[in-house]
């Protein structure tokens, strides 16, 4: 009976101890872009108001820019910076990439009055 039990208890030993690291699964730090606000929804030409990009992740990185005017800072929040040229509608774009894996963008508008 000892015979069979030993050889038994090593082959359920081996079984056991063997960890293939492709059954691991590593779980991605996803994007999540909640919201991209803005103080004001309409400014006077020459005034600036603040932009606020709100996301959860790892390795994040925002990418600003407008159709016109300027953007000042970096990071979440921004200031957008009108001027007498810029008149109007104006679309503020935030880009936030996660590393090299994932992007989303997500754009709000600003008027510009005289």
């Amino acid at each position: 009976m000892k015979n069979i039990i030993y050889p038994l208890l090593f082959i359920a030993f081996l079984i056991s101890s063997c960890n293939d690291d492709n059954d691991t699964i590593e779980e991605i730090d996803d994007l999540n872009y909640i919201s991209l606000e803005i103080a004001q929804d309409s400014i006077m030409s020459g005034e600036e108001v603040q932009v606020t990009a709100t996301a959860t992740g790892s390795q994040l990185a925002y990418h600003w820019s407008a159709t016109k005017g300027d953007i000042l800072g970096s990071g979440a929040t921004v200031v957008y910076a009108s001027s007498p040229c810029h008149v109007g509608t104006n679309t503020i774009t935030c880009k936030i990439t996660n590393g090299d894996t994932q992007e989303e963008t997500k754009t709000v508008d600003v008027v510009v009055l005289e």
